[in-house]
């Protein structure tokens, strides 16, 4: 099946190389589906904003989840900094997204 979609957008640019077009995009989405989970001791938690596509601002929050010889940092969208005491540990389930990730839930254990 994988290599038969890849003929197809093979085609596809090809045709549009062919037809004159200065430019063209071909782009891939993969979002396999489910909720992902990411735990730790919370080190850092910073609001900041972006942009997206349309020039919109998006408020975001960063936090930074601890483990045993590894950080891993999520943007999750709004403002979410009270849900995320620094120091705690913390789990949360979350969907990913483009520029944030929708929290879903979030576990403090200390």
């Amino acid at each position: 099946m994988f290599a038969f979609r890849l003929t197809l957008v093979l085609l596809l640019a090809q045709s549009l190389m062919t037809a004159g077009c200065d430019a063209f995009f071909v782009g891939f989405v993969s979002n396999p589906g489910g909720t992902k989970t990411v735990s730790g001791t919370v080190s850092i938690v910073q609001l900041s904003f972006v942009h997206d596509i349309t020039g919109k601002t998006i408020m975001v929050t960063a936090v930074t989840f601890l483990n045993p010889g590894t950080a891993t940092t999520v943007n999750f969208c709004g403002d979410q900094h009270d849900r995320f005491p620094v120091n705690s540990v913390a789990q949360a389930d979350f969907n990913t997204g483009v520029l944030c990730s929708a929290l879903v839930a979030v576990v403090v254990t200390s």
